[in-house]
């Protein structure tokens, strides 16, 4: 294990304090004897509770038959003519009332999911494998890291570009010592200790639905009868289809020249996130039901027989179909099965849906090992978007964008008011370095999440923030409150509450520390409020300043100054370019900007991607990419009484165009008059041979790799057949990449690494080193 020493924080977090048993101080039981099923509402304190809902306790299944029996029971009372998903747009202005809404969340909105925090700077030595001085991850809570594209621990570099994963020796000249391609997929991080790496990432999953015996579901009715078809004749749902999965690679980094992928997890669902607290690692993926095969009727007159045959198929539905279940390979073995054991699902006693939340315990040490731990994997059928963790708990929450009563209403006239009326449960989880993940408690509250910097805990509390209303609508009655909550038994209570902040606007960023909280919403003018935390049960707005342009990342600047990241613009509410602003809270009753840095026509990703911002000393480091391109790269500006810009780096050379080791090719080269010739003459497309060193790209244009076999190019006069293409310049390793214009998305830097003396930036197609003090180019290495 890497230990290593803390010697600068933009800010110190205090966590909360921990008892023996992992549970916060003061906070009540850690495992709260669940029993009941009701419990009566009640009214949180401070505010008065009126944006708080409490939801009745979490039962666990005592076995298998029992939660069988349950989604067989849920899922039977809402089937209908269209299974589970009916389309709400299609059937409600007849009459019929949209079942499984909560769903609608994840298609409208996608993951809430981000990441964020006060940068470091660590130091190896004393014991630690790391070299010098360097900066990790920009993390949310000090003490709990968060996967990123990109790790350091002042030796090396991991990096995760396209699908291709770099190892990069920075310990003595920078040498890229192996690459290997990973499974497709998209969204890949990774944590890294010691000869380990855990990368995770999203992929598709094959899934073939159960068989139907059509007749026998519709009790001898003719199955080619207009009345009701199987959904697979309709073309709707193929025999064989692809689901969500969420992939876990463990690789072996012990041999720097031959990374080794030595186990791979594919589990059911949508990987969402993950928290490491030093070797422990907690990873929480959602997964939906199976898609059961649903019969459609061809007209109205069919539904009532569809929708009874559809209730045949729920009871004839298997824990297979409900249950996430996982595949582990190791070397040439492959186990797999349901991912975790019937008791250790929870049902909330008011229906959340059919998905499941799934919090798995893995170890940076052992990685995957040679078989799955069902037992330590917790559940909650629910759905899951935003993942927060402090040091002892870990939560998960879902926006419910079509509450239940408005989906159980006949009154179809109510469903204008959906983007007015949804609410966030969030479920707490407790988390220990020695025992396996516990459920601990749930609550609801009204409103939607931004991302995770809504939730913060301290001393055993946890303050949510949310936007309530829609700030589109016309009436504009939208607003943004918080609400504190404390561990009641199973029930995340309400213990305090304040609201009305941002009348008509939205939340755009938050920042919730200790005593002390941040927020910022913004519909035509930005409203930064300073809020005061220290009484749990009060908490209350301080101060209040209105400002152009919206700050979408708050990032503490010592104990009195907060660095916004955002977008100027004008009294219409107009975006115009990157702003920086730097705000003094010394009187929280009088927050004031003090500086402002600004670039117009540009933006950044440390806008919606904390781990893109980068803080060493008193320097910031902040990716910029200009509208029109005229500037792809990164600004360093120094931040302590105001804002100064000291430097900019980029992966562009002053021509625009960075050379490249590969070998142009033309339509000399090129099959005549095939598609690729047309676009290599055109001047459309950029065609070269790349030898296995050489580094690629093609300066801000977008490069894909050809495979080999598909290329169709001669080399040197020898025809490349359609089958089995033989070249004579072309060695194992070589490849062909074909590149276009892409507007610099290749030279756009993603993120920034300090170690020792040097300033790492990353782009998706290198890296590259400058030294800090004169920012000039050390190194280049290519990561594809």
């Amino acid at each position: 294990m890497r230990s290593v020493r803390v010697l600068l924080a933009a800010v110190a977090v205090t966590a909360a304090a921990c008892s023996p048993n992992g549970a916060p101080s003061g906070s009540g039981p850690t495992v709260p004897d669940v029993t009941a099923d009701t419990v009566p509402s009640a009214s949180g304190g401070g505010g008065g509770g009126g944006g708080v809902r409490f939801p009745r306790l979490l039962t666990p299944f005592t076995d298998c038959d029992t939660l069988l029996d349950h989604v067989h029971a849920e899922a039977r009372e809402r089937v209908g003519p269209y299974g589970l998903q009916t389309d709400p747009w299609v059937h409600w202005m007849e009459g019929d009332v949209p079942l499984a809404l909560e769903s609608v969340a994840e298609t409208a909105g996608g993951s809430n999911e981000s990441t964020s925090g006060p940068a470091g700077r660590f130091e190896g030595g004393d014991g630690s494998d790391g070299g010098g001085e360097f900066t990790a991850t920009n993390v949310q809570e000090l003490g709990v890291d968060e996967p990123d594209i990109v790790k350091t621990d002042g030796e090396r570099i991991l990096a995760v570009s396209e699908n291709r994963l770099t190892y990069v020796d920075v310990s003595a000249e920078p040498v890229v010592t192996d690459t290997i391609t990973l499974p497709q997929g998209w969204g890949h991080e990774l944590f890294i200790r010691g000869d380990r790496a855990l990368l995770f990432t999203n992929d598709g999953n094959r899934v073939t639905p159960m068989p139907v015996d059509v007749a026998e579901s519709l009790d001898g009715a003719d199955a080619e009868a207009e009345f009701a078809v199987p959904v697979d004749e309709l073309g709707v749902l193929a025999p064989d289809r692809f689901g969500p999965a969420a992939v876990i690679l463990d690789i072996d980094l012990s041999d720097p020249t031959d990374l080794d992928i030595v186990a791979t997890l594919r589990v059911e669902g949508r990987y969402l996130s993950a928290r490491a607290i030093d070797e422990r690692v907690r990873l929480a993926i959602t997964s939906p039901p199976s898609e059961l095969p649903w019969l459609h009727p061809q007209n109205r007159y069919g539904e009532d027989l569809a929708a009874d045959a559809n209730r045949r198929i729920v009871d004839e539905s298997t824990l297979d179909d409900w249950l996430p279940s996982y595949e582990l390979t190791t070397g040439g073995d492959t186990t797999s099965g349901p991912l975790l054991t019937c008791d250790r699902a929870h049902r909330p006693a008011e229906f959340s849906g059919f998905d499941m939340i799934t919090v798995i315990d893995l170890d940076l040490e052992t990685g995957l090992g040679s078989a799955v731990d069902r037992t330590s994997a917790v559940g909650v059928m629910a759905g899951g978007q935003t993942v927060y963790s402090s040091t002892d708990r870990f939560y998960v929450a879902t926006t419910k964008w079509w509450g239940s009563d408005l989906a159980a209403e006949d009154d179809t006239t109510r469903f204008g008011e959906w983007n007015d009326e949804y609410e966030t449960d969030i479920h707490a989880f407790a988390i220990s370095p020695t025992e396996p993940t516990l459920y601990v408690a749930s609550g609801t509250i009204e409103g939607s999440l931004l991302d995770q910097f809504s939730l913060d805990e301290h001393d055993g509390y946890l303050r949510a923030i949310t936007t309530r209303g829609s700030p589109w609508n016309r009436d504009a009655t939208s607003d943004t409150h918080l609400v504190v909550f404390e561990e009641q038994g199973d029930r995340l209570t309400a213990v305090g509450e304040v609201g009305g902040l941002g009348k008509g606007e939205q939340l755009h960023s938050a920042r919730l520390m200790g005593e002390v909280g941040f927020a910022v919403t913004f519909r035509r003018i930005d409203p930064f409020y300073v809020l005061d935390l220290s009484d749990p049960t009060d908490p209350r707005v301080t101060g209040e300043l209105k400002i152009p342009g919206v700050s979408t990342y708050l990032h503490p600047v010592g104990d009195d100054l907060v660095l916004g990241v955002g977008q100027d613009a004008t009294e219409e509410g107009m975006t115009t370019g990157l702003k920086l602003s730097l705000f003094d809270v010394d009187d929280p009753t009088d927050p004031r900007e003090v500086a402002v840095w600004t670039l117009d026509g540009a933006s950044s990703p440390a806008e919606w991607d904390h781990r893109a911002f980068q803080m060493w000393d008193t320097t910031a480091i902040v990716p910029v990419q200009t509208w029109d391109q005229s500037f792809n790269g990164a600004v360093l500006v120094e931040v302590s009484d105001g804002i100064a810009e000291i430097g900019r780096v980029s992966h562009v050379s002053d021509d625009g165009m960075p050379s490249s080791d590969c070998r142009t090719l033309t339509t000399d080269d090129v099959p005549e008059q095939s598609e690729l010739w047309w676009m290599v003459s055109e001047g459309g497309a950029h065609l070269q041979l790349c030898e296995d060193s050489d580094r690629g790209g093609y300066g801000t244009w977008y490069c894909e790799v050809l495979p080999l076999d598909q290329a169709q190019i001669r080399l040197d006069g020898a025809a490349v057949a359609d089958d089995t293409p033989t070249w004579p310049d072309v060695d194992d390793g070589d490849r062909i990449e074909m590149c276009w214009p892409d507007g610099g998305r290749q030279e756009a830097i993603q993120r920034s690494l300090v170690i020792d003396d040097a300033l790492w930036t990353m782009t998706p197609s290198a890296l590259q080193a400058n030294a800090l003090d004169d920012l000039a180019v050390l190194a280049r290495l290519p990561l594809r």
